[in-house]
């Protein structure tokens, strides 16, 4: 029994040997990590402290007329792509104006169309009123018995002026009037 307990015991010290060695690993990778961070910190803020870097001189003659051309080339073709895309925004903004207009155009033709159906039923009672009213081409039976009235009114009225004495007046035609 003692020797179980002795290997048990054993096995347990192996155990947090282990882990004693994994945690200590841990710690020194973390304060390695820490001091080259602050290293790096360091050498930074130094860094803007110190003159400018200055090259040394070549020993082969450079070609500055080379190099400026092709300097001068790369401003104008980065120019150009900065005038092609300001050309193609402008187009775009331009496009855009000419729809906003004609929203607005739609927008007030439908004022206006809105006003004169307003205004539409009064014209229309209006012209109604100014027409004078037709007589139908058909005759029905009510405007037989109406044209008989009329010409026994007009036969009626004639009568009366010739009994008045008035026998110099003319007879009236209807159809003279019309």
């Amino acid at each position: 029994m003692n020797f179980i307990f002795g290997i048990i015991i054993l096995a347990l010290f192996i155990l947090a040997l282990r882990v004693i060695w994994t945690t200590a690993l841990q710690l020194l990778s973390a304060l390695k990590h820490a001091s080259q961070t602050f290293h790096r910190y360091r050498a930074q803020r130094l860094a803007r402290h110190r003159l400018p870097v200055i090259m040394p001189r070549s020993r082969e003659d450079m070609d500055w007329l080379a190099i400026s051309d092709s300097v001068r080339q790369e401003i104008h073709s980065r120019n150009r792509e900065t005038n092609r895309e300001l050309d193609r925004l402008e187009l775009q903004y331009q496009a855009k104006q000419k729809t906003i207009k004609l929203y607005e155009a739609d927008i007030e033709i439908a004022k206006l169309e809105r006003e004169l159906l307003k205004i539409k039923p009064t014209i229309v009672s209006a012209e109604t009123e100014a027409k004078p009213r037709r007589r139908s081409k058909k005759v029905g039976e009510s405007a037989l018995v109406n044209d008989k009235t009329t010409k026994t009114a007009q036969q009626v009225f004639q009568l009366r002026e010739a009994l008045k004495g008035n026998a110099n007046a003319s007879p009236i035609n209807p159809q003279a009037r019309h």
